[in-house]
């Protein structure tokens, strides 16, 4: 074994540092431990939330209201369906319903038992309100309708207050059309038409029959499902209560494997990230370490000594992840993704470290005084380039520059303060060594005249390409869920009609009875939409509540047809005619029900998204669907024509956000390179161009091979062509502290397996110091090489992951860290 140096020690090579340093992590794992034991107080959540990541939205004061109102982040629903039409297969469909009620009420406030029967109306407003489907009924119908409802089975018989059934015709206009109460449970088909009306008016009375009948005629085959509505009692994104919901949805799937299930739902989102990011973060972290544990022993051979050489990672890790997590209170998932890929980048102190000990020094600890420089600056550099990510807007990037940040300082304080204290095993320094060998190797890469003409003339091209070169700010880069959930989700919002809330129009009008007139005019506007393909469905205070003006003219017409009518009736169903006069005196309290008495009522529950409570204006929103560019645009130019109008698209104002943050960070970029070039032209005058060459040519390049292959530029890959320029420069930084020597072109390499005999006859006083700078060199080239084969093994491997974010980090990681390592002779030379 070598030992470490006896001679005194100064600055951070005195013992006190270490302990100082020693307890610093202490205290980390005590920060940590609070965080993660389970009765802590101080017990932090993991956040799935994507939209944590993103920087707080500028929007008008209405619109931050009416996106208050969508409160639907711990409402699911699940749609039970059967493989077949065969009455077996229904049979198993409502079995599998019935036992998922009962799985999810530990967890979940079921809703959907009261969709249908909340729906009545007090009888003072429901004079005022006709189901569109009576309107064009003749008297004799009228008196008709009456004298069914007396005498059919299930009917009404409430002679005084609605004599004529309006309130079942007008349940029956509240309810889908394809919604229907059957066997005790509801049941949904698919839609005949898409629409605002849902073919209300020519299915109301037969709605009514089937709500009260057994279900065996409104259960169509092979359309019908089981619709399970449920607000979880807990919340959406924490992990006890999804994985509760996956096991009760498991369970139910395992008991009746031949059913089909629809699931929509924050809830499903949020546990299908939480799912994927730790199985990301265990196999791409995993990966990462056997990658380069495999590689070091490749080189090293020292096995036992493997994972003191990995001390420096676990402490980067260990130094940030609680800093991290107390300075932001919760830590995102894919931060922990991120972090699992530092193993990559942390190990690169270590490798210049081992490296240098091998194959160029003397003694443990007196001869790494060259090394201390290059390393710091190599520091400070990527330093730069992650704490840049800090300046952004957006609260995710700022959580990982700062794991990455620390991480790094941390991985460095144990290379400089203990790793040199390690004895190396003797046969670590033998000049036939793997290390030895793989650096006189590496070391004959010496590119000539033709190979710097070859990479003139594709830089000069990859500058020319990047003319082509587009942005792609799509919210897809966010959303890590597999095709299938969202396909489930856009399914269930079809056969429910349900608008997903990311664009609505606000409209203000002075009063109440202006505000439903206005809605009303703009329902033509929508459904020419509609009919031109352009807006799918959507939801308004006009499709639950006619104007003020037509409930007047309902009341007056009702009130006369009680008049009129009645006696009739009551004459033909040998009832006194004393009723009638009773019936006139309930019909003349009868009052029109205006929208902000709509919404406080259970049946007008649907409605409360729909409506903003103000004293200065009547406020109504109407929220939309499937809406395609056209439809947006057209409704965009809509609401810019009227400044009662407000047109709120959150999917562009998201895409917006993200291209502006892009726009910021690549500043960020251009500002630090600018920053960090003026550094080092301090430290190498001359020899800048080797720092800059490897991290700058790797980001032409890069950005090269996206433009060609079509990729727009996004936010992660610009994230990503941040971490190849910390790890560029790192490289392009030791290539300038140590460039090849003379020696290295006029010999296989100092390390090849030339006899050590037979040098020393050749050797001179006068090339010892030659051939130390060039071991200096070529250690630096087996470290620079060992870091970028790292370094892509941490982060390329990002590039097979799910989530989309990730996946673009990864690409860029695998482009940029390939490209900077070709590069890195031409460095050297």
């Amino acid at each position: 074994m070598t030992s470490p140096s006896r001679e005194p020690r100064k600055g951070l090579d005195r013992a006190v540092w270490r302990w100082l340093w020693a307890a610093a992590l202490l205290l980390c794992a005590l920060l940590l431990a609070a965080k993660i034991a389970p009765q802590s107080p101080w017990r932090g959540a993991i956040d799935t939330r994507i939209t944590a990541m993103l920087p707080e939205q500028e929007r008008s004061p209405l619109a931050a209201r009416a996106e208050s109102l969508d409160d639907t982040a711990n409402r699911l629903v699940i749609l039970v369906g059967s493989r077949d039409a065969s009455a077996a297969a229904r049979k198993q469909r409502d079995a599998a319903a019935q036992a998922l009620r009962q799985a999810l009420a530990p967890i979940a406030r079921l809703d959907d038992g009261k969709s249908l029967e909340s729906l009545r109306l007090p009888a003072e407003v429901q004079p005022a309100l006709i189901a569109p489907s009576l309107a064009g009924l003749s008297d004799d119908d009228w008196q008709a309708r009456a004298l069914r409802q007396l005498f059919q089975p299930g009917g009404q018989r409430d002679l005084i207050r609605d004599p004529f059934g309006l309130a079942g015709a007008w349940q029956s206009w509240l309810t889908p059309a394809n919604l229907s109460l059957s066997g005790g449970q509801l049941l949904l088909r698919a839609p005949a038409s898409a629409g605002s009306d849902r073919d209300k008016q020519d299915s109301a009375e037969q709605h009514s029959d089937e709500q009260d009948s057994d279900g065996k005629g409104s259960d169509q085959p092979g359309n019908g499902y089981r619709l399970i509505s449920a607000t979880l009692t807990g919340s959406a994104y924490a992990m006890s209560d999804q994985q509760a919901l996956e096991q009760a949805v498991n369970g139910v799937k395992a008991d009746y494997p031949d059913i089909r299930l629809l699931r929509s739902g924050l809830v499903f989102h949020a546990s299908n990230g939480a799912q994927q990011a730790k199985q990301e973060m265990s196999t791409i972290g995993l990966g990462s370490l056997i990658g380069v544990l495999l590689l070091l022993w490749a080189v090293f051979r020292t096995p036992r000594r493997l994972p003191l050489l990995l001390v420096p990672v676990a402490t980067g890790v260990l130094f940030a992840l609680p800093l991290t997590w107390w300075a932001f209170g919760s830590l995102h998932v894919l931060t922990l993704a991120f972090g699992a890929s530092l193993i990559g980048i942390s190990i690169d102190y270590v490798l210049h470290l081992e490296c240098m000990r091998r194959l160029a020094t003397t003694n443990s600890r007196g001869g790494l005084a060259a090394l201390w420089p290059g390393l710091t600056l190599g520091l400070c550099s990527s330093l730069a380039a992650y704490l840049a990510i800090t300046l952004t807007p957006m609260p995710g990037l700022r959580q990982m520059g700062m794991f990455a940040a620390l991480g790094l300082i941390g991985a460095w304080l144990s290379v400089r303060l203990w790793l040199p204290q390690l004895p190396l095993p003797a046969q670590a320094t033998r000049e036939d060594s793997p290390a030895a060998r793989a650096a006189g190797c590496l070391a004959r890469a010496i590119p000539g005249k033709r190979s710097w003409q070859a990479l003139g003339l594709l830089l000069l091209a990859a500058l020319a390409s990047l003319y082509g070169l587009r942005s792609d700010d799509r919210l897809t880069q966010l959303n890590p869920s597999p095709a299938s959930l969202i396909n489930e989700q856009r399914e269930v919002q079809r056969l429910l009609a349900e608008p997903d809330g990311l664009r609505y129009l606000i409209v203000q009008a002075e009063t109440d009875a202006a505000l439903l007139t206005r809605l009303h005019a703009l329902e033509g506007t929508f459904q020419q939409l509609n009919a031109r393909q352009q807006l799918g469905h959507w939801a308004s205070l006009a499709q639950q509540l006619p104007t003020l003006e037509q409930q007047q003219a309902n009341l007056g017409a009702m009130r006369e047809r009680t008049r009129t009518l009645l006696p009739q009736v009551l004459s033909t169903a040998g009832l006194p005619p004393e009723l009638v006069t009773r019936a006139e005196q309930a019909i003349a309290d009868a009052r029109p029900l205006r929208p902000a008495d709509w919404v406080v009522l259970p049946a007008g529950e649907m409605g409360q998204r729909l409506w903003l409570d103000s004293r200065t204006a009547a406020i109504g929103i109407v929220r939309f669907g499937d809406v395609t560019a056209e439809g947006s645009a057209a409704l965009a130019r809509l609401a810019a024509g009227d400044d009662r109008l407000e047109y709120v698209d959150q999917v562009a104002r998201l895409s917006t956000t993200l291209g502006s943050i892009r726009s910021e960070m690549a500043w960020l970029v251009s500002a630090a390179v600018v920053v960090i070039s003026l550094l080092l032209a301090l430290r190498y005058r001359r020899s800048t161009w080797r720092a800059l060459l490897p991290p700058l040519g790797g980001l032409v390049l890069t950005l090269s091979a996206l433009t060609l292959a079509g990729v727009g530029l996004n936010l992660f890959h610009l994230l990503g062509l941040l971490l190849v320029l910390g790890i560029g420069l790192d490289a392009g930084i030791f290539c300038a502290e140590h460039p090849a020597r003379s020696a290295e072109k006029s010999s296989a390499g100092i390390f090849c397996a030339e006899h050590p005999a037979r040098r020393s006859l050749s050797a001179t006083a006068s090339d010892a110091a030659q051939n130390s700078a060039s071991r200096a060199s070529q250690a630096s080239l087996l470290a620079i090489s060992l870091s970028c084969a790292s370094s892509l093994l941490a982060f390329g491997l990002l590039s097979f992951s799910q989530t989309p974010a990730l996946a673009a980090l990864g690409l860029a990681c695998l482009l940029g860290l390939s490209a900077t390592w070709c590069l890195v002779p031409f460095a050297r030379s």
